[in-house]
């Protein structure tokens, strides 16, 4: 992390009380800058040298937003950095997924994300700032068994791909994030095809943690062309796979992650 780019900067964060959110957060609080830490949970962050101000807020409910909006408004002209990073898995079956189950997985993965994103804009170019969002190798491809997940990123990487030119001559920058594995409490706090609470351990491959993650998303942040970011071979092979191999990707997907449909 180049200490000096984030110096004095105004940054906000969402889905900051735990996981990447909050390794963000205390990561970024070692520097003189201020920190907007928004979670639905009020957020605890480490003392260190930024101002931190914690905003409890469900950001799939438009009456939240707007009170955060008015907050952030009210205490800053400008917001060098949004990292839009809260969300929620869902993990079934299409055929088994109930229509609310999607419904849900977009006002959280989606709308919330797109709506704050409207909110702050005059903020992010008044300092021609970054928004970079945290989505997910199953955005780049349709995942057995995630559909709706899958499909909620997939929807973020289409808007901020089109915010990205829009506003390329305002000098906002927009980056798509998708770490791999990461040990959070998604499989804990997620949707099932019903619409219950997940209850599932975590993966038993490679996983990183939410502070290599964090360290990651800060140097994409850093490096002026960053657009769409992946941290490992996995990710790299499903962005390249889904251009020049299709049909062989499928297959791929259909054996590795059978049992997550089945």
């Amino acid at each position: 992390m180049k200490l000096d780019f984030w110096k004095n900067k105004t940054i906000l964060i969402t889905g900051a009380s735990s996981g990447i959110g909050l390794a963000l957060a205390n990561e970024l609080s070692k520097i003189p800058c201020k920190i907007f830490a928004v979670a639905k949970d009020l957020p605890v962050v480490s003392k260190g040298m930024a101002e931190i101000v914690p905003v409890q807020c469900d950001i799939s409910s438009d009456k939240d937003l707007k009170k955060l909006q008015k907050k952030v408004f009210s205490n800053t002209e400008n917001l060098d950095v949004l990292f839009n990073n809260a969300g929620i898995t869902t993990h079934g079956r299409f055929d088994e997924t109930k229509i609310e189950v999607f419904r849900k997985t977009f006002d959280i993965n989606f709308f919330g994300t797109v709506h704050l994103t409207m909110l702050l804009l005059p903020l992010i170019k008044a300092a021609k700032g970054v928004i970079i969002t945290t989505s997910t190798v199953s955005g780049l491809y349709g995942i057995p068994g995630r559909s709706a997940y899958s499909s909620s990123k997939s929807a973020l990487h289409a808007v901020f791909e089109s915010l990205r030119i829009e506003l390329m001559e305002e000098k906002v920058r927009s980056i798509l994030f998708c770490p791999p594995y990461t040990k959070t409490n998604l499989r804990t706090s997620g949707l099932d095809a019903k619409g219950n609470t997940l209850d599932e351990s975590q993966h038993h491959g490679k996983i990183k943690t939410p502070e290599e993650v964090a360290q990651a998303m800060l140097q994409a942040v850093e490096n002026p062309r960053s657009r769409l970011v992946t941290m490992d071979k996995s990710g790299n092979f499903v962005k390249w796979m889904r251009l020049f191999a299709p049909a062989k990707l499928e297959k791929i997907l259909f054996k590795k992650l059978y049992k997550d449909f089945h």
